[in-house]
């Protein structure tokens, strides 16, 4: 489909939410759907199938939660199917998951490695990796109202981090910080008191709604960029290729090979992958549901660790 044609339906979806729906839908609901049929326009025209592997969601509010982990990754999981069917999801909780997800790389100063993360990635034919966490959970008190009618409310303010990181550049496609802040029902106790057994619902239920935003935030920035595959072995004039018909490949497909070699170093001696030219090309000779086999159609040499798109 041409772009200006998709442009003129995601404008005609848009149109179509805010002027003959708006009496009928919340804001709420225009915004989520006007944020797909733009998504939906940004993404690039092929059918292959990126894969996104979810980390265990993290408690750090120091408020205890039963089961917080299986309960609200799964749910991650499934706001982030809703927004986009079209993906791939490999979940942290699976007991199939690759083991880097249960025990992700980190670096000397405890943060995620970014570098060796996008390797292993690479491994396993991950195209982003997304780790979230329930961050902190805090009252405070304000006062409302004028003169006399002044009155003092209490609030909670819940914070939830967001990051996405990529496998081709090892760079951060999301570091975000969603915040949420509610009237509460009672007063939010200290975590450290006895009667903090564990979070009010209504911060929970406000929780869940702020998993949905960060579902849509994710779908925003992975389903726009292209598909990358990598190549892992390379024999003779064989390619193997750590992707397979679970992501759409078929025989036949031809595939443009580019050098993914150099490699610079950043502030705090941070290090990223280069997105590099194109240096040849493959072409699929057999499919296996998490790999291929392709054979050199150039004549250059490639290697593993070359990255790969499907030509257009």
């Amino acid at each position: 489909m041409s772009r200006s044609l998709k442009l003129g339906l995601a404008l005609a979806s848009l149109w179509m939410l805010t002027g003959c729906g708006m009496f009928h839908q919340s804001y709420q609901a225009v915004a989520e759907k006007g944020s797909r049929a733009l998504r939906w326009y940004k993404a690039p025209g092929e059918d292959l199938i990126k894969t996104v592997a979810v980390v265990r969601l993290d408690n750090r509010s120091g408020y205890p939660v039963p089961d917080f982990e299986a309960t609200y990754t799964a749910l991650f999981i499934e706001r982030l199917q809703a927004e986009d069917g079209g993906l791939r999801i490999i979940s942290a909780e699976d007991p199939q998951a690759p083991e880097f997800l249960r025990r992700l790389p980190l670096g000397p100063d405890g943060h995620i490695d970014n570098f060796e993360l996008a390797l292993r990635s690479r491994q396993h034919g991950v195209n982003a990796v997304v780790a979230a966490a329930l961050i902190d959970v805090r009252d405070r008190r304000q006062e409302r109202g004028i003169w006399w009618f002044k009155d003092v409310y209490d609030y909670i303010d819940i914070t939830l981090d967001v990051e996405v990181y990529d496998s081709e550049t090892a760079a951060k496609l999301i570091d975000e910080r969603l915040t949420q802040a509610i009237e509460a029902d009672i007063p939010l106790v200290l975590p450290s008191q006895p009667s903090a057994a564990t979070l009010p619902v209504q911060v929970l239920e406000e929780f869940e709604k702020m998993i949905r935003r960060a579902g849509r935030l994710v779908a925003d920035a992975v389903v726009v960029r292209s598909w990358v595959g990598v190549i892992g072995e390379v024999s003779d004039d064989r390619v193997m290729l750590r992707a397979g018909a679970d992501v759409g490949l078929e025989a036949g497909d031809v595939l443009e090979v580019f050098d993914n070699r150099r490699v610079i170093q950043g502030v705090e001696d941070v290090r990223f992958f280069v997105p590099g030219l194109k240096i040849g090309e493959i072409e699929v000779v057999e499919t296996f549901p998490d790999r291929v086999t392709a054979r050199l159609v150039s004549d250059t040499p490639v290697w593993a660790g070359c990255t790969v798109k499907r030509k257009p």
